[in-house]
């Protein structure tokens, strides 16, 4: 290596030292004690940081809720606050699920808004999110602390404005109290990198957290937080929801400001697009975020918004369900078989639903576009960035193989866009030929899978290629009965039964959540969070 380059190792050891610094002695906990079993779920509960108010308020209780206890004045938002950022210390022990950490500075904000809350004796309305504390994955700006999405080469270059986001949710009244893990590049389903190192799953630790959002996924399972956002690309808000059995909801492109965020593609190149959008304990917490968003003004943070109004809709009071069990490239394996079969069988019990088996076209020449889309400029970019500070790369983004990809010419990449709206238009035909509110899949092939050997995005990513909105609902756990089989049941050929040989059984992957997919149309998500909400009554009987 160069003398004179800056050393990825010097700069990654200097930034933990200083993430560690900012946990309060009297918050820290012995780790390897409480990691004896490798599901660490009960451990902020039990291993005495947190008072019994505290547990309650970060145990009990989702975003919506929590809100209406800070309105009615039983709890303050320091109270809210304080709870939070030591769940979050906690965790952050635990999983490694943090990057930024700004404890102190959350703590003050809460204090500010609580006078803001007592001097507030006319009447006047309060701010939608006054005192809820909330959690942004590490591309989001915010003013004052870095955005180095975990490469050394972006690390002590503190941001000088907030992301639209972040400010818009501050205006609203929440409180910002730290950023999460993510993995080198944004995206792969592991969330490891060579400045903040590996995110693990409070699950089960031998299986991904997922990404590229994994550190909030982790972080919102063990309760650190229970209203955190994400952004999608590749399915980077729901492979980790379903890896921690929460809630992820990825909205249409644009409807959640965008600006500000640290995207690593080469500057200019436009396409498939990122989308921003919740991880939540509830469905009706992604419904709070988007609403309370959408009815805001998000134009008013983000040039490139999708300024669509919230207008209260009437949820519909019969559902037609297309039910799709696999994409027609990946087997999915047998606990999701299960799910499947039971979520089927409980929707078709209901009077309000009716359920239509459907089956996916193109699936295969979708997402090999897809791909293409993503890898129009080639690897240059991303080697440029860890050359930088001679930074190697990490497994997960090896085994993915998106570096190997050559980029392709400017007419390549004028036909890629000529075939992404003739999907679009097939995709379309699809919804109004069969007159279906949704469709309900799932969001992989498998479960949380062992670390680094994700290599699928198929069930996920097909719907970032269509710019369709995607909720991820957790209904289970792995069971004891849902036995490996063999891998001739894989349908797909060779690269299907590679996959599909990953799950060994019910023993490795103890745990492990199991979810299911409800994906919408274009823009209508509102109408989607109405559909998810019935379709979670039915499956979890909430």
């Amino acid at each position: 290596m160069d003398s004179a380059k800056p050393d990825y190792q010097k700069i990654a050891a200097e930034k933990k030292q200083q993430q560690a610094n900012k946990i309060p002695r009297d918050w820290l906990i012995s780790v390897e004690t409480h990691r004896i079993s490798g599901n660490v779920l009960d451990v902020p509960v039990t291993c005495g940081i947190l008072d019994h108010i505290e547990c309650e308020i970060t145990s009990k209780y989702d975003a919506t809720a929590l809100l209406e206890k800070l309105r009615s004045g039983l709890w303050s938002a320091e109270q809210v606050t304080v709870a939070f950022c030591k769940r979050a210390a906690i965790a952050q022990q635990l999983t490694n699920c943090l990057t930024e950490i700004f404890f102190d500075e959350a703590i003050e904000r809460a204090r500010e808004l609580d006078r803001e809350r007592q001097q507030n004796t006319d009447g006047k309305a309060l701010r939608p999110l006054l005192g809820l504390p909330i959690s942004l994955k590490d591309s989001f700006q915010v003013a004052g602390y870095d955005t180095s999405t975990g490469l050394a080469c972006y690390v002590n270059e503190p941001a000088e404005e907030n992301s639209g986001l972040a400010a818009m949710l501050l205006d609203l009244g929440a409180v910002l109290y730290c950023k999460t893990n993510l993995p080198q590049s944004i995206m792969t389903a592991d969330s490891d990198n060579n400045v903040f190192g590996r995110t693990l799953n409070p699950r089960n630790e031998l299986l991904t957290a997922g990404g590229s959002t994994g550190g909030e996924g982790a972080l919102i399972a063990l309760r650190g937080s229970v209203l955190g956002v994400g952004t999608d690309i590749f399915g980077s808000i729901r492979v980790p929801s379903l890896c921690n059995g929460i809630y992820g909801f990825r909205p249409s492109v644009g409807l959640v400001p965008h600006g500000g965020v640290r995207n690593l593609d080469v500057p200019g190149k436009d396409g498939v697009r990122s989308t921003a959008g919740p991880m939540a304990t509830s469905i009706r917490d992604c419904r709070l975020f988007l609403k309370t968003l959408m009815e805001a003004g998000t134009w008013r943070y983000d040039s490139t918004v999708v300024a669509l109004p919230w207008t209260n809709i009437k949820a519909k009071e019969r559902l037609r369900i297309a039910v799709v069990e696999n994409d027609g490239i990946f087997t999915p394996s047998p606990p999701i078989r299960r799910v499947m079969k039971e979520a089927a069988t409980l929707l078709e019990k209901s009077n309000s639903i009716e359920i239509i088996p459907l089956t996916l076209p193109d699936t295969m020449e979708h997402c090999q576009n897809l791909v293409s889309h993503w890898a129009v400029a080639g690897s240059d970019h991303y080697l440029e960035l860890f050359a930088r500070t001679g930074e190697p790369v990490v497994p997960s983004l090896k085994a993915l193989g998106l570096l190997d990809i050559s980029g392709t010419t400017l007419e390549g990449f004028f036909d890629l866009n000529v075939r992404r709206a003739e999907a679009a238009k097939q995709y379309l035909r699809l919804f109004c030929d069969n007159n279906i509110d949704a469709i309900l899949m799932p969001p992989a092939p498998h479960t949380a899978i062992p670390l680094d050997t994700w290599s699928t995005g198929t069930y996920t990513a097909l719907w970032n290629y269509l710019d369709f909105p995607a909720v991820v609902l957790p209904v289970d756990e792995v069971r004891e009965s849902d036995l490996a089989d063999d891998v001739s049941n894989a349908k797909f050929g060779p690269d299907d039964a590679r996959v599909y040989s990953l799950y060994t059984g019910p023993k490795d992957y103890k745990g492990a959540p199991v979810c299911v997919q409800v994906v919408g149309y274009r823009h209508a998500d509102e109408a989607l969070l109405n559909t998810a909400t019935m379709l979670d009554v039915i499956l979890n009987g909430k």
